[in-house]
């Protein structure tokens, strides 16, 4: 099951998508403000997004120019 949170005042999604309860042992940036988590056997267990009223406001431009 895919789990979400938004923390408006901080501006952080978290995305957990590994089995409940489990917790983070390392976590990886994988683009500027984008972070992957792993679980202790080093599978993806979350992402988290800082920044993310920035970033829709840039994909929106993107995304009405492709059309």
């Amino acid at each position: 099951m895919i789990r979400t949170n938004y923390d408006p005042e901080a501006d952080v999604l978290h995305v957990a998508f590994g089995p409940q309860g489990v917790s983070s042992d390392t976590s990886e940036e994988v683009a500027p403000g984008v972070f992957v988590a792993f679980d202790p056997n080093g599978n993806p267990i979350g992402i988290e997004v800082i920044s993310v009223r920035r970033r829709s406001g840039e994909i929106a431009p993107a995304q009405a120019a492709a059309k």
